[in-house]
C-alpha cells in the first residue's frame, strides 16, 4: 500500500525538518511504502530550500511550490499531486508546525488496515486533548467552533471536524476534488470530511494530543474562521433541506398555496361566494397541482407511472386530501368566520393551511408515495 504524506507549509523552516524526522521514525513501524510531499506556498523564509537540502539524503521527499492562496488550495494541490504523480493509495496529511505528534501515524494506518476509509486524529475523544496552557477564550473558541460543525451538519458521531491530522483513501480525492476548489482556508478541511461522510465513508478516530507550535506564528484568523465556518454550516443545512423530500414538499405546497389563495380571494371578494365554498374550489385546483408536482419531483424515486395507476392514485390523493381540506383547512375557516366574522376569513385560511401542511406530508409520504416492500 503506497502512502503519501502531504504537509502544507508557509514559513515553517524552523519546524519542517523536525516533523519530517519524526515521521520517518514512525514510518519504520509501518509495513508500507511512504513518500513525503511538501506543498509550499512560496515561503519567504526559505522553507522549500531547507526541505530540498534535507531531501538530498532522503529520496522519498519532494517539494512542490505554488502561489500563496491559503490552506485549502495548498491541500488540494497536494492531494492531486499525491494521487496523480506519486500513485498514492492512501493520503495522510498533518500540520507542519509540530502541533501534530508523528508517533500517532502507525495507529492511524492500522485503522485503515482494519477497514476504515477515513481516519481522523481527534482532540475530542477519550485520550485526546487540546493544550492545557491555552487561555479559556481559546479553549472555548476551539470547542464551540468544532461543536457548531459537528451538530450543525448533523453528524455527531465524528467528534473532530476542524483538525488537520487525517488519513484517507485515494477514492475520496478522485471523487471529491472536482468540487473542492471553491472552499478556501480552514473550511476546506470541514468540507472534505463532510463530503466523505455523506458519500458513506467509514470514519474512525484516533486520539491525539494537540500541542502549540514551537516556532513561528499561527496562520489562523479567528474572526474570519468563525464566519466561514458558520456560512458553510448554514449553507449546507439549507441545501440539505432544499434537496430533501420535505424541502421539495414545501416548495410544491407553496405553489399550491398560491393557487388556493388566488381562487379563494377571487371567488370570495369578487364573485361574493361563501368563504368555505370558495376555499373548497381553490383547494381542488391546488390538490391537482400538488399531486403532479409531488409525483414528478418530490417523490420521483417512487414516481407513479401508467395511466391506470396514475388515475387510481389521483383519486386516492383527492380522497386523502379531502379530509385535510374539509375538516382541517375549511373547518378552521368556517369556525373562525362563525366566531369572529367574515372579514377575518383569510387569517383563518392561513391558520388552517399551516395545520393542513403537517397532515398532508404525513399522509402523502406514508400512503401515496410509500416505498415498495421489495426495495
Amino acid at each position: 500500500m503506497k502512502i503519501v504524506v502531504i504537509l502544507p507549509t508557509y514559513n515553517e523552516r524552523e519546524n519542517i525538518i523536525t516533523v519530517l524526522e519524526g515521521l520517518r521514525r514512525s514510518q519504520a513501524k509501518v509495513r508500507h511504502g511512504f513518500e513525503y510531499l511538501i506543498v509550499d506556498d512560496m515561503s519567504p523564509d526559505g522553507t522549500a530550500a531547507a526541505v530540498r537540502s534535507y531531501a538530498r539524503k532522503h529520496r522519498d521527499i519532494s517539494v512542490i511550490e505554488g502561489r500563496k492562496e491559503g490552506l485549502g488550495k495548498a491541500l488540494l494541490r497536494g492531494m492531486l499531486t499525491a494521487v496523480r504523480d506519486h500513485g498514492a493509495e492512501i493520503v495522510l496529511q498533518l500540520d507542519a508546525d509540530s502541533s501534530h505528534d508523528p508517533s500517532v501515524l502507525p495507529a492511524m494506518i492500522r485503522e485503515i488496515e482494519k477497514g476504515a476509509d477515513f481516519v481522523v486524529g481527534s482532540r475530542y475523544i477519550p485520550g485526546g486533548s487540546i493544550p492545557s496552557n491555552w487561555g479559556i477564550h481559546r479553549k472555548i473558541f476551539s470547542i464551540v467552533g468544532n461543536a457548531l460543525v459537528r451538530f450543525g451538519l448533523g453528524y455527531p458521531h465524528v467528534h473532530d471536524w476542524t483538525g488537520g491530522f487525517r488519513a484517507y483513501k485515494r477514492k475520496f480525492v478522485d471523487s471529491q476534488s472536482p468540487g473542492m476548489a471553491k472552499y478556501r482556508g480552514y473550511v476546506f478541511q470541514i468540507a472534505f470530511l463532510h463530503k466523505a461522510v455523506m458519500s458513506g465513508a467509514k470514519v474512525r478516530e484516533v486520539p491525539i494530543n494537540f500541542t502549540d507550535r514551537r516556532y513561528g506564528r499561527s496562520k489562523i484568523a479567528p474572526s474570519e474562521y468563525i464566519r466561514n465556518v458558520i456560512e458553510y454550516v448554514l449553507s449546507e443545512r439549507l441545501r440539505s433541506i432544499w434537496t430533501s423530500p420535505f424541502g421539495k414538499f414545501l416548495v410544491v405546497g407553496a405553489i399550491g398555496f398560491v393557487i388556493n389563495a388566488v381562487v379563494l380571494v377571487l371567488l370570495h371578494d369578487l364573485a361574493h361566494w361563501d368563504a368555505t365554498l370558495s376555499n373548497i374550489t381553490g383547494a381542488a385546483g391546488a390538490v391537482f397541482s400538488n399531486f403532479n408536482l409531488n409525483n414528478r419531483w418530490t417523490f420521483r424515486e417512487n414516481r407513479i407511472s401508467g395511466i391506470a395507476q396514475y388515475g387510481a392514485k389521483l383519486v386516492q390523493f383527492y380522497v386523502t386530501s379531502a379530509f385535510g381540506v374539509l375538516a382541517i383547512q375549511t373547518g378552521t375557516i368556517g369556525a373562525g368566520v362563525r366566531l369572529f366574522g367574515d372579514r377575518y376569513y383569510f387569517l383563518f385560511f392561513l391558520i388552517g393551511t399551516s395545520l393542513l401542511l403537517i397532515w398532508n406530508y404525513t399522509v402523502y409520504s406514508r400512503f401515496i408515495w410509500k416505498k415498495s416492500h421489495h426495495e
